[in-house]
């Protein structure tokens, strides 16, 4: 089973790449699998679901989920974890 790792807290509708995909522009497809995550700071466990953004080119996996502070956390996988690209 894939481990993943955080990568960012990102806003609503602000663009966020994977992998040069930005990931408000393409439809999530839930897997239906509750993943265990930690918490980017105080280590909190988390159960977030696993996306897939699928195009012809390629498919994107993550997980993502909400905090309790109203932030989105994408976590992706350890070997994919730098693919990722938050804009200011």
């Amino acid at each position: 089973m894939a481990t993943y790792k955080f990568t960012s807290l990102i806003e609503i509708d602000k663009e966020f790449k994977i992998d040069g995909l930005n990931i408000w522009n393409y439809y999530w497809h839930c897997s239906e699998r509750k993943l265990e995550v930690r918490g980017p700071f105080e280590g909190n466990i988390y159960f977030f679901n696993e996306y897939e953004i699928r195009t012809p080119e390629k498919t994107i996996v993550f997980v993502a989920g909400e905090f309790s502070t109203g932030q989105i956390g994408i976590y992706l996988r350890e070997e994919n974890a730098m693919a990722a690209t938050p804009l200011k």
